[in-house]
């Protein structure tokens, strides 16, 4: 008995994650994205970046002008997903969510943002720098 109590189980969840594969058109397992931020500060001005998420620490980084930093990562089903950086240079700190799941899922699969002093930008697109602290 409790074996075709777990075939059964198993035919469920194969059936739910099936038929949520077709019916949005989607597939339940997000794909990889993939995050790049580039220092395209005015002038000879090193950036100092440090990206995070809930899950990990991608550590400190320090880009040369026009130097990249890049990472990847598959998000979490539930659009949860959220990753943070910091970014200083001499007299300035900033944060910005670099990838926010609700409002990039569908945006980008390859998010690239330029860092300027006003803020961030990902193809043609601008955005301000969040407030001083993070949520």
């Amino acid at each position: 008995m409790a074996s075709f109590i777990r075939n059964a189980t198993l035919l469920m969840l194969l059936l739910f994650f099936t038929s949520t594969m077709c019916t949005c058109g989607k597939s339940f397992f997000p794909k990889r994205k993939h995050v790049r931020v580039k220092n395209e500060l005015v002038g000879d001005v090193t950036l100092t970046v440090h990206c995070k998420s809930g899950d990990d620490d991608l550590g400190v980084k320090v880009l040369a002008p026009h130097a990249a930093f890049e990472f990847s990562f598959r998000p979490k089903p539930f659009f949860t997903t959220r990753f943070y950086c910091s970014f200083e240079w001499p007299g300035t700190f900033h944060y910005f969510d670099v990838y926010i799941d609700k409002r990039d899922r569908e945006r980008c699969r390859l998010c690239y943002w330029d860092i300027l002093p006003t803020g961030l930008c990902m193809y043609g697109k601008c955005f301000g720098w969040n407030p001083s602290e993070i949520a």
